[in-house]
Order: structure tokens, then sequence, then C-alpha cells
């Protein structure tokens, strides 16, 4: 296989030089690309919401470079040729492919001079493949709040065949790296006696002005699930970036049956104070190189809010981390386990929420920017921790705090896709 590409790249005169990140464009004065010159080709990738998708594949065909998209969606082609590349037949001089595990491939023609030479990056926006047969739902039409186009939401949901009557409820903002289908959320969910919800629309995933607008879809996935003890069971949400909004529009609107939210990666800061926020087990996920994280620091407005609030939260700070996750599987088992810990500590056998009780609890450091990187930081229970207790990371109990402090030492897994040369 490798040989062939090599053949290949070879008969239509292709020197592949650097694959770098970063912006740039595409650069050509002919009606076909000259030989013997240097061409830049950058771009972004996002998903259909305007997230930025790292670790994205992308090809320029015929011409055979490629590289992945970095941490916050963007990438850089740059290459020479040997001889002019002329339009094919279907009168384009190239093709970008771009592909992204849980997405549907997209293919971009460059067919004009003019895209060659834009100042503008391309974007390429990849869509949501369709969820699968495992899940049960529906598509509906909901008002669009102030500055939403879209009115089409989807709310589906998944419960294991195993689970007789669900003890909770993971209600997941599918905005960004929300998914309902991933097998760790499936283990946690049959272990648990959980329900997976997802819910993707503009109406919805980005937060809402209530939740009362949601209980009619709740009741029909009840019936749809067979499971008329659905809307009723306390929750868990999740949401990613601007999903963030949805997950803490629960715990802001119903604090008494919010078991635990996560918000990874923010998009905005102020979510993470809405009221109430501060009455349910936060995990807030940073990563150290995510854009939205260098403007806002919502590291710091987690620290402010358990100095002012005593707030239950705590967050990840993930060194050399983009707005995306660097290992999705990884980033849910964190998630999953801090699910199971808020669980343990709040729900009673009956089915009842127990009140919070922070000095019973765990606290953990907080994060050195400055030294950066993936750190190992100090745990202890609360009556035991030696820093300052009113800004100190807290935990449900010790065994995710222990779970969590790994995390925060261990570099994650990553698979790295070698870039092609004929070199």
């Amino acid at each position: 296989m490798k040989e062939k590409s090599e053949d290949a790249m070879k008969r239509i005169g292709i020197r592949p030089l650097l694959v770098l990140l970063g912006y740039g464009m595409l650069l050509c004065s002919n009606a076909s690309m000259a030989a013997d010159s240097t061409y830049v080709l950058r771009g972004k990738v996002m998903d259909t919401s305007d997230n930025w998708l790292n670790d994205a594949n992308v090809t320029l065909v015929p011409i055979g470079v490629e590289t992945q998209s970095n941490a916050n969606g963007e990438f850089v082609l740059k290459f020479q040729i040997d001889e002019p590349l002329k339009r094919n037949k279907r009168r384009a001089f190239a093709t970008l492919q771009v592909t992204r595990s849980g997405h549907v491939d997209a293919q971009i023609p460059i067919r004009s001079m003019n895209q060659f030479t834009s100042e503008e990056p391309i974007v390429v926006k990849l869509k949501p493949k369709p969820v699968d047969s495992s899940l049960v739902g529906f598509t509906t039409e909901m008002k669009a709040p102030e500055g939403r186009k879209g009115t089409e939401v989807q709310f589906h949901v998944y419960i294991p065949e195993s689970v007789k009557r669900v003890k909770a409820a993971f209600c997941i903002s599918r905005h960004g790296m929300g998914d309902i289908t991933k097998p760790v959320l499936k283990s946690f969910a049959e272990e648990e006696q959980v329900a997976l919800i997802g819910m993707l629309g503009d109406p919805v995933q980005r937060g809402v002005a209530s939740v009362d607008v949601l209980d009619e879809h709740l009741k029909r996935l009840a019936e749809l699930s067979g499971h008329p003890e659905l809307p009723e069971v306390p929750l868990m949400t999740f949401g990613h970036s601007n999903g963030t909004g949805f997950a803490a529009s629960w715990p802001r609107d119903r604090p008494d049956r919010v078991i635990a939210w996560i918000a990874f990666h923010p998009g905005f800061s102020n979510y993470l104070q809405f009221p109430n926020t501060e009455k349910a087990p936060a995990l807030v996920m940073c990563g150290t190189i995510d854009k939205y994280l260098l403007r806002s620091r919502q590291d710091q407005v987690v620290a402010k809010m358990r100095e002012t609030r005593n707030a239950a939260m705590c967050v990840m700070m993930e060194g050399g981390v983009g707005h995306g996750p660097a290992d999705a599987d990884s980033a849910w088992e964190l998630i999953t386990e801090f699910c199971k810990a808020a669980m343990r500590v709040r729900l009673g056998e009956d089915g009842t929420l127990k009140p919070i009780d922070i000095e019973s609890g765990w606290l953990g450091a907080t994060y050195d920017f400055e030294r950066g990187g993936r750190q190992r930081l100090e745990v202890a229970p609360y009556s035991e921790f030696r820093g300052d207790k009113s800004t100190a990371n807290w935990f449900p109990d010790g065994a995710f705090a222990k779970t969590w402090q790994t995390y925060g030492q261990n570099e994650p897994a990553k698979k790295v896709r070698p870039v092609r040369s004929s070199q």
C-alpha cells in the first residue's frame, strides 16, 4: 500500500515538504498550479454547531499530502509540485478530504482560483453520524431562543435491556463531544442502572430559558422506552463548550433533582455562575491551550465559586489540551467515575437525594498554571487538607479524588497518524 501511494505521488510530480499547524492560504497566480512553487493550504475543521474538531484527518487529493487538525481545529498543508496541476474532469484542481470518527466524511472540491488566493482559511464543517439502532427517540420542532436559527430538536434515550427500573438519568447535550453511544457510557448505564438521554438542536443544546420546556419531551421518551419513571428520577447533566449552558440550566432550575453536572471545556464562564450551580457537585474540565480558557480562565471562576459560595465544584486542568478532547474515551471514563462518586454520596436507597456535606468530602490542590503540563496535585480528606480549603477543588469522596489526581498526572493516550512523504 505504501509503495502504491509513493508511485502515485511520483506520477503527479509531488514533493511533500512539511505539514505544519496554523492558518494560511493556497497560493497560485495562474490557471493551473505552477511547477517549482511552494503552496500552503490552511483551514479549520468544525462541527455543525461551530465547535472546533481536533484530530480530524485532512488530505489533499491527488497531491497526497495529509495532516490532522490541531487542538483548536486548525490545519496547514505545505507542499511543492514538479509539474503544473490542472483541472480534472469535474473542473477541480484538487479535493480536500476530511474524516473524523463519529462524523460524516467531507470532500471539498477546489474549483476556483479565488479559493487559492483567499486570505480566509477554508472552513470545513462535519455533520454528526446518525444515532445507532440501540436508541429510541424522535425529532420535533421547538421555538428557537433569540439569536438561534434552528427549530428542529432530536431527543434520544438509551436504556440497557438489563435495567428494569431506572435509578437516574444522564442528560447529555450533543453539542461538541456530547454523545450517548460511547461504549464507556453504555457500560456505565448498565452498571449503575442509568438512562442516557441525548438532546441535539439549536433550541436546546446550548441551554434553555427554563427546563420546563423539556418536560413533555422527557415524558414522550418515557413512553417510547417503556420506563414511566424516567421523567421523575434524579438527573446528571453534561455539556461541552456552549453546551455548558445546557448542563448548568438543570441545577439552576431544579437543584433538588440534580445529582451532579459536568462542564467539559466550557465556552464561557457565566454558565458556571448560574444561581444554584453550587448546590450540586460539579466537574469542570479545561484544556490549558483551549482559547476559550485563555480568554475566560474558568479555573479561576471555579476557585471564586468555592470561596464565595462554598460550591461543591472541582476543576480538571488537562495540560496541553485544546478545546476538544485529547482522548474522548479517557475523558468519558473520568466523567463517569465522577458521576458514580456523586451517586454514592447523594442517591439514597429510596431514590431521594441527600444534601451535600462539604466537610465530608475531599479536597485537592489547585493547578499551577505557570508550571503548566500534567501535574500530580495533593488530595486529602477535608479535615486533613493542608492548603487553602476555601479555594481548593472539592470531591464527593476519596475514590474519585484519587482518580482525579491520577488523571491529572498522566499524559492522555493519543494515536498519532504519520505524515506520508516520498522523500
